[in-house]
């Protein structure tokens, strides 16, 4: 039996209309960087803005001691965040990819995106089914073919979902793919890199994709649940 983690059904993009025709007809994925999203306002909390990206440590503080000295200091509280400046220069492009395992724990009543989906746009692009993976061939390839696009990751990962993470719970070390919870909503699926002789935002490219791409209203997917039911044979 398959992992319902590991077996994805649907990946949307959510879009202004003004951007449609450039993502079906040339693929276009433009990437902003860390630092854009980073100082991003939005008039709600947790949407595209996030001042957390580009962490590479969150701590407690109260789990830390400083030696100074030959002196211990104790007794602070709080988090104590670290952050490289490097990081901010990483270029990221985000999509919502559903898991069997998200629906399943939806329960009876299905899986209700987020209205929040609204604020990214009035269109959604779906890709879905074994159309899924050979959107990820066509970008795997465009990525495998750019010598301007590099990683500093040990596994060389380029795209994966993202990791969700308690804010206050957590202490230790953070990575491009980890969020903090109040942006679980999104499911998330982040492509992530950094390029060799620029900066700034970038426009990446894979190619056609209105063979394995559908463009819905986003106000009508979200009234509506995504649910597992039996095949009609």
């Amino acid at each position: 039996m398959d992992d319902p983690k590991k077996v994805f059904r649907i990946l949307i993009k959510f879009m202004d209309e003004q951007y449609v025709d450039s993502f079906i007809k040339e693929g276009l994925l433009f990437m902003n960087n860390i630092e854009f999203f980073r100082n991003y306002e939005d008039t709600d909390v947790a949407l595209r803005g996030d001042q957390h990206e580009g962490l590479a440590a969150s701590y407690k503080a109260e789990e830390l001691i400083i030696e100074f000295a030959d002196h211990v200091f104790d007794g602070v509280e709080g988090r104590l965040d670290i952050r490289y400046d490097a990081e901010d220069e990483t270029n990221i492009y985000s999509m919502t990819k559903i898991s069997d395992e998200n629906i399943l724990e939806a329960g009876d009543s299905g899986l209700f995106l987020s209205e929040k989906f609204k604020n990214f746009g009035n269109r959604a692009i779906i890709i879905s089914g074994s159309d899924i993976g050979e959107f990820e061939r066509r970008l795997k390839l465009a990525l495998s073919n750019d010598p301007n696009i590099y990683t500093t990751r040990e596994d060389n990962v380029l795209a994966k979902r993202v990791s969700y993470l308690e804010r206050e719970k957590h202490h230790g070390a953070l990575d491009v793919f980890d969020k903090f919870s109040a942006y679980s909503w999104q499911y998330e699926w982040r492509i992530a890199f950094k390029q060799r002789n620029s900066t700034g935002a970038y426009p990446l490219r894979i190619g056609n994709v209105e063979d394995i791409a559908q463009v819905h209203e986003t106000e009508s997917l979200l009234d509506k649940p995504i649910r597992l039911i039996p095949k009609s044979k």
